[in-house]
């Protein structure tokens, strides 16, 4: 073997390059099959430690027990965990077909997190031991380094996948840039030892599924994400971003529906007499807060309320705030929404919400609708806490008012309450101001105002349209914190940035 010119200090750094990439793609992959829950971060997490835990245990046992093998089991390590990452995105994709009850069970990919961790981390007891020098004085410093360089690669690792492999990949094509990168280093440490035959065809057979795999990752389809997809209606398009994934799924009748990070998200129809995504709940703040000057709209999604509210008469500025730009790749498909973003009074902003408001005046904004996601998806209490509706509280001008989606959590309509005077819900919608709301909905005007709303010019009711108005301005669609509070069988929690009640306690 000719083992002692490996530097060990770079091997331990690769390793944990890919070892934290791999686990980076598997919270992310992790998260997309579990509907965006946030418990993803910590079961990859730990089952990943575990991993790491037994490997090094395993590595450790390998230095004491067969010093003069050590280039081979280094090989092994890097090929079999290169080879699990190469090939996981496919088991992913079959078990789907095969038996989706095991994968849903978690068993599948709970193995496919934990193989990468416990095989890679095998190689770092190696590292230290090639890479300690045993002079007097020398010892505990060749370690630390051989430490730090792992470290280093740990740190780097999420980074370049983060920011690096996913700002240009898809999450298979990831998966293959990783592997590829682990076998081609296992390769490169095959040319410094005596390898025996089995090594030299592993190595070859780790070279041909990456080859597959780029090849296979490199199609018009993206069929990992559509595969783990919960929707059952057909896939028009998936947009991979760094930020998060959105699929837009076929829906000739009921109009598109878009899906970001694997839960529903919202639809593309714009008719309010079809009425598929609730878009009622948008046309009654024509007359609850009667020409709005400057709007903003957190959460643009597929842009279907955007549109809506360019035609609110009285509306001089929008601004649109997006955190994942995958949603203006997926608008393009969609020419309504799309010339809504061209409106010149729209400015759209992306990035993230709580920080857009604290770079506006306090007092800025008549309305404020914000596209609300689901109360039990990770970092919801950032949406929903006292502290944001603070902040949105002190953004609102005089009489102005702010609607969000509840999606029929009671807490975050509790919560609400106990920030605005005046706080109810109309459908799953909380709708907030400094005013009761509510008496505008038996005013006569307020048939008018939803019959003046006119996008682009084209009325999305008319005079034949006043019952259906008459039914959106129904005081029967309300409902008072107390009212949620009276029916639910335990005591309404205020959410905060810190307590998590939605995400964990009561979450799914």
């Amino acid at each position: 073997m000719r083992t002692g010119r490996i530097a060990a200090k770079s091997l331990s750094f690769a390793v944990g390059l890919l070892s934290l990439g791999a686990e980076t793609l598997w919270v992310r992959t992790y998260s997309f099959l579990g509907e965006s829950t946030p418990k993803a971060v910590a079961l990859v997490l730990g089952v990943y430690l575990i991993g790491i835990a037994l490997g090094a245990d395993l590595g450790a046992r390998l230095c004491e027990r067969h010093r003069g093998r050590l280039g081979e089991a280094l090989v092994a390590s890097l090929l079999s965990a290169s080879a699990v990452i190469l090939l996981s995105p496919f088991v992913l994709a079959a078990s789907v077909k095969m038996a989706p009850e095991v994968l849903f069970g978690r068993c599948v990919p709970i193995v496919l997190v934990f193989l990468p961790a416990f095989l890679f981390s095998i190689s770092f007891p190696i590292c230290h031991h090639l890479g300690t020098s045993l002079l007097a004085g020398q010892i505990g410093k060749s370690m630390s380094r051989v430490y730090a360089a792992n470290i280093a690669g740990s740190v780097a690792g999420p980074l370049l996948v983060n920011f690096g492999v996913l700002q240009l990949a898809t999450t298979q094509l990831a998966f293959a840039l990783i592997g590829l990168l682990g076998a081609t280093l296992g390769v490169a440490v095959l040319a410094h030892v005596r390898p025996a035959r089995v090594l030299k065809i592993g190595a070859g057979a780790c070279a041909l599924i990456a080859g597959a795999s780029i090849a296979a990752s490199t199609g018009p389809r993206n069929w990992l994400i559509e595969s783990l997809s919960a929707s059952e209606l057909p896939a028009r398009r998936v947009v991979e971003t760094r930020q998060g994934i959105v699929v837009g799924y076929r829906d000739d009748g009921q109009g598109d529906t878009i899906f970001g990070g694997n839960v529903y998200d919202g639809r593309t129809n714009l008719d309010a007499r079809l009425n598929s995504n609730g878009i009622n709940r948008i046309l009654v703040l024509a007359a609850l807060r009667p020409r709005p000057k400057r709007v903003l709209v957190i959460g643009l999604s597929i842009g279907s309320w955007s549109y809506l509210i360019t035609g609110f008469p009285g509306v001089e500025e929008i601004d649109a705030v997006e955190i994942n730009p995958g949603y203006l790749d997926m608008i393009r498909d969609y020419p309504a929404q799309a010339r809504a973003l061209a409106d010149p009074r729209v400015r759209l902003h992306i990035g993230d919400g709580r920080k857009f408001l604290r770079s506006v005046a306090p007092g800025s904004y008549d309305l404020v609708v914000m596209n609300t996601t689901w109360h039990w998806r990770a970092y919801i209490s950032l949406l929903l806490s006292r502290e944001y509706l603070t902040l949105l509280q002190s953004r609102l001008a005089p009489g102005g008012l702010l609607a969000f989606n509840t999606t029929w959590s009671p807490d975050a309509l509790h919560t609400a309450a106990a920030v605005f005077p005046h706080a109810y819900l109309y459908d799953n919608f909380a709708i907030c101001a400094d005013y009761d709301w509510r008496r505008a909905l038996a005013e006569p005007a307020s048939v008018d105002a939803l019959l003046a709303v006119r996008p682009e010019g084209k009325p999305l009711l008319t005079e034949a349209d006043r019952p259906l108005a008459l039914d959106f301005l129904s005081a029967k669609r309300t409902a008072t914190a107390a009212d949620l509070a009276r029916k639910a069988a335990r005591a309404l929690e205020v959410i905060t940035d810190r307590n998590l009640v939605t995400e964990y306690r009561y979450g799914r």
